[in-house]
């Protein structure tokens, strides 16, 4: 089965993730992937992470800190599996409860906590489709402090209702970058930015294809309208009325009606401008119009 970019961008930070030797940077870790945990509402604990791996290395840590926990692992289908941490004793409870007031205590504190979060309540768009990262948070107390801790790090978001839930999110591609690069997602992060270099390219490719056949289109039409003129004038009579440079202007346009007014003014000599021609070949059509009122 494959996996969905979202899921893929985690398998990476939990692969490129050092488990920690400090208890600050454990502890903050742990908050962040029960984050969002009511603890006022349960007299026991049960996470479902979406990322069975994840729960494996969180166990440890929880153990690190003389908490209790087991995993339970359940078969879906044949390719998907689910797994479930428990967290049932009242003092372990209430030691993971304690951990909620973490704080930042070294350098890699803020790093652990957005990996923890990341891996349980984050959600990444595939960048083909569009750019978003968001945190779905069902309590708003804690939307808004995630809001504001990840301001003091710099990533600016927005938090928005979503039904009974929060959700703390971005749209903008180099906050999301910033964000995969500090969590150590660098090649989810270099896939983003490949896939903004791609759309850029081709976003180029389309408008210069666009005014191409836009330039066609307008060439097409002013040569029509060019050949009517001269056909016009020459069933009226009044063509043999025109001076020679009107009169050469039409016999060459006549002549090479595929080429374009840059080309066709090369072909004078001495050459004419673009400008030139233009002008000659708005006249021939003004005295086509003309002559058209005056058969009205």
């Amino acid at each position: 089965m494959e996996l969905s970019f979202s899921k893929q961008a985690k398998l990476e930070t939990l692969d490129n993730f050092k488990y920690p030797k400090s208890e600050c940077c454990k502890q903050n870790f742990l908050k962040g992937y029960f984050y969002d945990v009511k603890f006022e509402d349960f007299t026991d604990i049960a996470v479902h992470p979406d990322i069975i791996k994840s729960t494996k290395i969180t166990k440890k840590m929880l153990a690190d800190f003389d908490i209790d926990s087991y995993v339970v692992t359940k078969e879906k289908n044949e390719s998907k599996q689910t797994a479930t941490i428990y967290i049932t004793e009242e003092e372990s409870i209430e030691k993971l409860r304690t951990m909620q007031r973490a704080r930042v205590r070294c350098d890699k504190c803020a790093k652990a906590f957005f990996i923890g979060v990341f891996i349980k309540n984050g959600t990444l768009s595939d960048p083909v489709k569009e750019y978003q990262l968001e945190f779905v948070i069902s309590d708003e107390d804690k939307a808004a402090k995630l809001l504001a801790t990840l301001y003091r790090s710099g990533f600016i978001f927005k938090i928005s209702q979503r039904r009974k839930s929060f959700v703390v999110y971005t749209r903008n591609s180099e906050t999301i970058e910033d964000f995969l690069a500090t969590i150590g997602a660098q090649s989810t992060c270099l896939e983003i930015m490949s896939n903004k270099v791609v759309k850029d390219i081709r976003n180029r490719v389309n408008r210069i294809r666009n005014c191409e056949t836009a330039n066609i289109a307008k060439a097409a039409k002013a040569t029509t309208e060019h050949i009517e003129a001269i056909e016009k004038l020459m069933a009226s009579g009044k063509y043999e009325f025109l001076n020679d440079d009107l009169k050469n202007v039409a016999e060459l346009k006549m002549e090479n009606p595929e080429l374009s007014l840059s080309e066709l003014a090369a072909m004078f000599d001495p050459p004419l401008t673009k400008s030139s021609l233009n002008r000659r070949l708005k006249k021939i059509c003004d005295l086509a119009k003309a002559e058209e009122i005056n058969e009205q």
